[in-house]
């Protein structure tokens, strides 16, 4: 309407204002007629609103308001001498703006048609489709995706923008076609991407079709899942789909398959275990069994199931609580820790086992929320150790009684001669008879006392631990030990310790000086000295953590010789039972594995320190009484 009116009209002379205003009436947009210098000349009813006063008011006049805006935009768009078009905001109203020139034939002045149409519906329509598609941009950007469509007559291929993101292309730069996108794909995956490419000529779907490319040099994967199009009268004509970099998660999944291909190896390296090997958890309020392996499952009886129900407590014998309350201590303070205890069976009986706990700690400082437990049925352990230590003291012995032989026949031969010589003055010297008696006495108890310390030696009795005066106990030895050495051994004692007390058993000290001097003089191969020293010291916490003891008053026995020495792998195995360095027929390497059971049977700790040629010394750290 708005170029019918324009063509009706000619020169200004010839405006007939009635047919003008019907025309604009006739007109589905609010329009409005202006003079060259703005002056309204003829409106329709639809520009009321925008004039915003009353037609009457401003006929003649130069408007002002949203018509004047138009018009100023046209001018500053063009000349004023052709049409211009242009969509303007009115708050929250959208106009769609047509500006006309109009020329007079007659020389008079040009008139403008200005035509606004609403188009709010249409503006919004516009901004959501917008919206929407900068979201879907957004969340193929955030979820690596990109969709593609394929056109099966042209074979044209359209892609959205995240495609060139995900394949690392500039959209200038990148013309696709079989053989370009085919130098993208990794070598190995061309003939499998072949195969998508003609399933979707063919009218298949695709379901999570995997391939590589090979991006900037780096390996990336590529998941299609594409579907058929069809146009209008329902007929097949193109694929469309989504194409995703799932590199991340390959690698997720790669990481996922080793780590559960290691969880099934250290399962089946655990059940495989000769320990008996449990996962303890701790954050509820009882400790719960997260985990038992085949070995504790067969030392106890009970399976993960079982003890999940009951806990951890169900090991526990009625009869034991001591060592398990410390156990359950450990737990509490997230604690490690090696613990000797009877230990339940499922079937009531019991075993002596040891148990040790180590704490997993997800962060430094942190309580522990999961713990490791280690058990092994000890009993055979138990008897063969003591077996051992028997069989120790018997070599032991036999080496002591070339000494105990030669301190008898001394006491011996007073008791003999004194007693011939006595039969002789019986009647003539009484009293010189009275002192030979005295001699024999005296020799006769000396006897007694050596053979009752060669019988304690060699008792089999379970070792009873108590609080002795350790000085006189070492000082027995030693004077039992003194007559068996070789000539050219002497031997230095320093015993500085008063009336200490230590928690011993007596034969288990004899054996650890006789063991720890006899090594001592066969290093240095008949010749030498051999000092004994013995002296309470105390332990700050860095030097007990050293040594694995805990802060406070210690004895401690030192047993140096100035022999051949230990090289350091010999130093790592002298703990060993039966490895010796010596001569076949000369030792049974027994010595030192049996002072060590003996000394942490104590609660101590045995150290040797030890260089070639230079002597090695042994320190015995010896716990103390309480009241010491």
């Amino acid at each position: 309407m708005t170029t019918a009116f324009a063509a009706a009209v000619h020169n200004i002379s010839d405006f007939d204002r009635l047919t003008a205003r019907a025309l604009l009436e006739a007109m589905a947009s609010a329009a409005v007629v202006l003079d060259g210098a703005g002056t309204l000349v003829a409106h329709n009813a639809r520009a009321e609103d925008l004039l915003q006063t009353h037609v009457l008011a401003v006929v003649g006049k130069v408007i002002e308001g949203p018509f004047r805006m138009m018009a100023d935009r046209a001018r500053r768009m063009g000349d004023g001498t052709t049409s211009v078009t242009f969509d303007q905001a009115l708050g929250n109203t959208w106009y769609h703006v047509s500006v006309y020139p109009i020329w007079a034939q007659t020389g008079g002045p040009m008139l403008q048609i200005i035509a606004a149409t609403d188009i709010t519906q249409q503006k919004h329509a516009e901004f959501e489709i917008r919206e929407s598609e900068a979201r879907l941009e957004e969340a193929t950007r955030i979820a690596q995706l990109g969709t593609y469509k394929l056109h099966w007559d042209t074979e044209a291929i359209q892609w959205s923008p995240h495609m060139f993101v995900i394949h690392g292309l500039s959209p200038g730069s990148f013309i696709h076609t079989r053989e370009t996108y085919n130098a993208l794909v990794h070598p190995e995956d061309r003939e499998l991407f072949d195969q998508y490419r003609r399933d979707q000529f063919e009218g298949k779907a695709l379901r999570g079709a995997e391939y590589r490319i090979v991006r900037k040099g780096a390996v990336r994967w590529l998941r299609l899942d594409g579907r058929v199009l069809f146009d209008a009268e329902g007929e097949p004509y193109a694929s469309f789909g989504t194409c995703q970099d799932i590199t991340e998660a390959k690698q997720r999944e790669q990481e996922l398959k080793s780590l559960l291909r290691r969880n099934a190896i250290l399962y089946e390296a655990l059940d495989a275990s000769p320990i008996g090997v449990a996962v303890v958890t701790t954050d509820g309020p009882r400790p719960e069994v997260f985990y038992v392996n085949a070995e504790f499952e067969r030392l106890t009886g009970f399976k993960t199931s079982t003890l999940a129900k009951n806990t951890i407590e169900a090991l526990q014998p009625k009869e034991e609580a001591g060592e398990w309350q410390k156990v359950a201590q450990a737990l509490n303070t997230s604690s490690a820790g090696a613990f000797e205890l009877l230990c339940a069976r499922l079937n009531g009986t019991s075993f002596l086992a040891q148990l040790e706990i180590a704490p997993v700690r997800d962060h430094p400082g942190r309580d522990a929320m999961v713990f490791v437990l280690n058990l092994r049925d000890i009993t055979i352990d138990r008897q063969r150790a003591e077996a051992l230590l028997q069989s120790q003291k018997m070599e032991a012995l036999g080496q002591l009684s070339g000494g105990v032989a030669h301190e008898i026949n001394n006491l011996l031969q007073p008791m003999l001669a004194l007693s011939e010589l006595g039969i002789d003055i019986a009647d003539s010297d009484p009293e010189k008879v009275r002192k030979y008696f005295e001699v024999i006495a005296s020799s006769g108890r000396k006897a007694r006392d050596i053979v009752r310390q060669v019988l304690t030696f060699a008792r089999r009795d379970a070792p009873q631990l108590a609080p002795y005066a350790i000085s006189f106990l070492v000082a027995d030895a030693l004077r039992l030990l003194q007559s068996g050495l070789p000539p050219g051994i002497s031997l230095e004692q320093d015993i500085a310790v008063g009336d200490a007390e230590a928690v011993v058993n007596p034969t288990q000290v004899s054996q650890v000086v006789l063991n720890l001097v006899k090594n001592a003089a066969d290093a240095m191969d008949g010749e030498g000295a051999v000092r004994v020293a013995l002296t309470v010291v105390d332990l700050d916490v860095a030097a007990a953590a050293a040594l694995t003891l805990t802060p406070g008053r210690w004895i401690r026995l030192r047993v140096a010789d100035e022999g051949c020495g230990m090289d350091a792998y010999t130093l790592s195995r002298v703990f060993e039972p039966f490895f010796t360095t010596k001569l076949a027929g000369r030792g049974t390497g027994l010595g030192l594995s049996v002072v060590y059971s003996i000394v942490t049977g104590w609660g101590g700790t045995l150290k040797l320190e030890s260089e070639v040629d230079h002597g090695t010394t042994a320190v015995v750290y010896i716990p103390t009484a309480p009241s010491s």
